[in-house]
């Protein structure tokens, strides 16, 4: 009995003295287990210098610089109107108005015009030989000039009939109600069988070909503004550069905010989606700057992973700023031209060795998104 107590006591001291040993091999053996790991695969890029313009986002529409709610010239019932959604083109008839009141009104008028006509030529006709005869001093001086009075009232009759005949017809051609430009009925506002009054709505016609933005911006920004500046608009996760079409440099005294217009030509996009726009608020400064996609966001703190002279992980903490087209400006350690991981680099340990790939590019350069 007393030997196995003597037993028990020699092991436990021989544990507590290999406690030591063993944390020695264990420390000794973690570098060994990084530097063993196999390389990591990733595909890097440069932090390079970048002039960098703060931006202020500001919301807009997209909207289409013709864009009419078309009114009728003249009254009548609606005999044909157009349907909403369909497409027209410029002179395309949107609605026909009843117009027998002014077919008649017109066959009216040709009767006046084809009575005056005769009673005109048979008064020329009495004017030549009235002409003989006061040139003979057959008849009184009076009654020559009297006719020519008459003849001379009678061609001003016919002037007036037509232009009333003129008017007539001119009348009968508002009664059909034109597209002003090639476009979509994008609301009708008559229905067949209605009467439509002068100066009635027919229809909304938009050319959703002509696009482009309307934003409000703050009175502030307006130095830094101008036809021709270039913005950002943002749309459904995609995002491109256009220039400023229009300016309105009158700000409204209740908001404080004055009006732009961007043109927008070729974005396949609905008249009346909305947009944000990236509205230079600063003067331009050079920065750091580093893609999107190198920059990994924690809750502990942001950081990149460069490569080291080694060819090795090592993870640089940084704080981002301002972001333009696709990179993102940053502070901390990282220099211009310090090689950064942009793929592959969620796994990467630091001191892990990395095995460098040739970035694969898309037809617009790599996809930027956020970790």
């Amino acid at each position: 009995m007393r030997s196995l107590h003597k037993l028990l006591i020699a092991l436990a001291l021989a544990g507590v003295l290999a406690l030591p040993l063993l944390k020695r091999d264990a420390d000794a053996s973690a570098p060994a287990d990084t530097a063993d790991a196999p390389a990591a695969i990733v595909s890097v890029a440069p932090a390079i210098n970048a002039p960098f313009s703060p931006r202020h986002w500001s919301p807009g529409s997209i909207i289409s610089r013709r864009d009419a709610r078309v009114a009728s010239e003249q009254e009548g019932r609606v005999v044909e109107v157009v349907e909403v959604g369909q497409r027209v083109r410029k002179g395309q008839a949107l609605a026909v108005l009843d117009d027998t009141a002014l077919r008649l009104r017109e066959q009216e008028g040709q009767a006046d015009l084809a009575r005056i006509q005769a009673q005109l030529a048979l008064a020329n006709r009495q004017e030549q030989r009235y002409a003989q005869l006061a040139a003979q001093q057959n008849i009184a001086r009076a009654q020559y000039d009297q006719l020519r009075a008459d003849r001379d009232v009678l061609a001003q009759e016919r002037a007036g009939v037509l232009a009333q005949l003129a008017q007539t017809r001119h009348q009968r051609t508002q009664m059909v109600v034109r597209a002003p430009f090639d476009g979509i009925v994008a609301e009708r506002h008559t229905q067949l069988g209605e009467y439509l009054v002068t100066g009635g709505s027919v229809a909304r016609v938009v050319d959703t070909g002509a696009q482009e933005v309307r934003v409000r911006a703050p009175v502030d920004l307006a130095r830094h503004l101008a036809a021709g500046t270039e913005v950002r608009v943002r749309s459904a996760g995609e995002e491109g550069t256009y220039r400023v079409s229009a300016l309105v440099p009158v700000g409204d005294e209740t908001s404080r905010q004055l009006e732009l217009r961007i043109a927008v030509q070729g974005l396949d996009i609905p008249v009346g989606t909305a947009v944000d726009v990236g509205l230079p608020s600063a003067a331009t400064r050079t920065v750091v700057a580093v893609p999107r996609d190198a920059v990994m966001l924690r809750r502990e703190g942001d950081f990149v992973v460069r490569v080291d002279a080694s060819g090795k992980a090592e993870r640089v903490p940084v704080k981002t700023g301002a972001d333009m087209d696709g990179m993102v400006e940053v502070t901390g350690s990282v220099r211009v031209g310090d090689r950064l991981v942009i793929r592959g680099g969620e796994r990467v340990e630091p001191g892990q060795r990395l095995d460098i790939q040739p970035l694969e590019m898309g037809p617009s350069g790599p996809a930027v998104a956020m970790h």
